[in-house]
């Protein structure tokens, strides 16, 4: 990156003790951020810097008293089969994944590798940390025999690409502070938004986090350029988690400010800064709800998602399933402390249902632009009691509603740019006026003193 290494991007899979703060976290005024078009970083996969495996898979399984043949709560929420109805089950649109690799297995028919930035030479297509490959599962895995989980768009094909992994380290940490650093920084994501934009992908799902406080701010110029390269130039619908407050350094943020006319989102109290999110002109940040649609909370009833004046909408994030490496169900995933599998929540597994819903509108409405996809979740969404607030955005989403409500569309979202984009307006014509008068009036001068001299002469020569 530009000066300034980024920390790690931990990726966003499950609920969590949180991690003791020293001290109160503390808010600095901040505002929207600006982006750089100029700015976008090139796609070739590939890591920042040699990386290694340095701990073992991840296990995965059924928790006991699991019901397979159930429907997953979070899943019947969606309302899938009325989903279908209007518009079809997602075929002819890609989603690109970019998380921690996904497992190919029988349950995701259409999957294809589109890169892998924690290991060079890598496709994609592996999954040590079982977590994109559940993502995958809630976005378009394959109905069978035996379980209720299937994908809001099962028909849709999925573009995996690996930029994150808790399971793998650098060779050669450039300080000691950087031991327990793990593959996936901001300047990978951006490269890999790029190459998701450039793979086709009609929408791109990141089920990744990375917190930053406010007071200790990293450099995510090439981020924004690549994120408005994909929403923008790519006309890609951009979807990703807020941020869960059990994870590292992801300390709550305020609510809305209703007191406030010129800052009623409370930007100015922001205390942790959730990318790749708060790029809200092109990112559509999705918080966890329950499956009642309420902001989802702990057993001691503290918000799980992380707020902010970012968040779009809540979409279901509680007890989810997925599937293993075989294409198995699974629902839970090994806690190391408590030898149990924990079940898996959080707001990445909220962001892959509105990836799904996101692929099936475009599968209704194929010359959509993305920001109209956006407009139409947002829109549809049924609201908190301030209208919109930072839990849940604009509300908790109504998948049917997004399919078949008529939406009014918007105008373009107004951008938030550090420099113009686009070519440079051609230099405008030297004003020639002033010396064209000037020229003529010498030309006319000089023809008035010659009419004179010449009548002079001729008045001379009839006196002598």
């Amino acid at each position: 990156m530009r000066g300034q290494r980024a920390g790690a991007l931990a990726a966003v899979a499950m609920i969590g003790a949180a991690w003791p703060l020293v001290g109160a976290p503390s808010a600095a005024a901040i505002t929207p951020p600006v982006v750089d078009p100029l700015a976008v970083p090139d796609g070739t996969p590939g890591p920042d810097e040699p990386m290694e495996q340095k701990f073992d898979c991840i296990a995965t399984g059924l928790i006991a008293g699991t019901d397979p043949a159930a429907v997953p709560g979070s899943q019947a929420f969606m309302n899938l089969p009325r989903l279908w109805e209007s518009a079809g089950r997602g075929a002819g649109v890609s989603v690109a994944l970019i998380d921690t690799g996904v497992w190919p297995n029988s349950r995701l028919p259409k999957l294809r590798g589109g890169g892998d930035f924690v290991m060079a030479g890598g496709d994609g297509l592996q999954d040590c940390d079982s977590h994109g490959t559940t993502v995958a599962a809630i976005i378009a895995g394959s109905a069978a025999e035996g379980d209720g989980l299937v994908g809001v768009a099962p028909e849709a094909e999925l573009i995996s690409i690996r930029q994150s992994s808790q399971m793998f380290k650098p060779v050669a940490p450039s300080a000691t502070s950087e031991e327990d650093r793990r593959a996936g920084t901001v300047s990978s994501l951006a490269r890999a938004v790029v190459a998701a934009a450039d793979s086709g992908a009609r929408v791109i799902n990141m089920s990744i986090v990375s917190c930053i406080p406010v007071l200790k701010p990293v450099d995510q110029t090439t981020l924004g350029a690549a994120l408005r390269y994909a929403a923008v130039e790519k006309d890609a619908v951009v979807v990703a988690a807020s941020g869960n407050t059990a994870n590292p350094g992801c300390a709550q943020n305020p609510n809305v400010d209703a007191t406030s006319v010129e800052d009623p989102r409370n930007w100015g109290s922001v205390v942790t800064i959730s990318t790749p999110s708060w790029f809200s002109n092109y990112v559509l940040s999705v918080s966890a709800t329950n499956n009642e649609g309420q902001p989802a909370v702990d057993d001691q009833g503290t918000d799980i998602s992380l707020g902010g004046p970012w968040v779009g909408v809540g979409a279901p994030g509680l007890f989810v399933e997925g599937v293993n490496q075989e294409g198995n169900l699974i629902d839970g995933t090994h806690d190391s402390q408590t030898n149990s599998l924990k079940p898996m929540s959080g707001t990445s597994f909220s962001a892959a249902y509105v990836s799904g819903l996101a692929a099936l509108i475009r599968a209704k409405y194929p010359d959509l632009p993305a920001h109209q996809v956006i407009n139409r979740i947002k829109q549809t969404a049924h609201s908190p009691a301030a209208v919109v607030d930072n839990r849940i955005g604009y509300g908790v989403i109504d998948p049917v509603a997004a399919l078949n409500y008529d939406v009014p569309p918007i105008p373009t979202p107004r951008e938030n740019l550090s420099r113009p984009f686009g070519p440079q307006p051609a230099p405008a014509e030297p004003d020639r006026r002033p010396m064209v008068m000037a020229l003529v009036g010498t030309a006319t001068l000089a023809v008035l003193l010659g009419a004179v001299l010449a009548v002079g002469a001729m008045s001379k020569s009839r006196r002598g």
